[in-house]
């Protein structure tokens, strides 16, 4: 038997924007455990605005360039989709972080509620006007 493999899903592909910020933007943390300690409460507060379709929630922590690629309406879409082929958001691990440029990746391997695959959570932080900022974000 050949396992089914999900397609990529993308949550929402909020381009890399932090280039467009120049000096402003910075990566967040140096080790796994600053990059955790600042990731972690952005994504907790993210995926509880997704489970509960509480838009304001979700985009919280998002830059202005992203809130704008992922308006109110587009995200009631894109997550409508995303329950039918996933469900809801149930846990994570955390895997590790890139440094990329102005940005820092932060990893997960993600479980949801209606898949027994693993899902990818990237999530792209950059700090600007010392706050930590969603600038891109993926469920793969």
């Amino acid at each position: 038997m050949v396992a089914q493999r999900l397609p990529v899903l993308t949550l929402a592909v909020l381009l890399p924007l932090v280039w467009a910020a120049g000096a402003a933007a910075d990566p967040i943390g140096k080790n796994d455990k600053e990059v955790q300690a600042a990731a972690n409460p952005i994504l907790d507060n993210l995926l509880a605005g997704f489970n509960a379709g509480d838009y304001a929630k979700y985009s919280k922590d998002f830059d202005a360039t992203s809130k704008e690629m992922m308006p109110e309406e587009k995200f009631q879409n894109v997550r409508t989709d995303l329950l039918k082929r996933i469900g809801k958001y149930q846990s994570r691990q955390y895997l590790g972080f890139l440094r990329q440029d102005k940005a820092t990746t932060a990893l997960w391997k993600g479980k949801f509620s209606s898949t027994e695959s693993d899902i990818l959570i990237k999530m792209e932080v950059s700090k600007r006007k010392d706050k930590n900022v969603v600038v891109g974000l993926w469920f793969q």
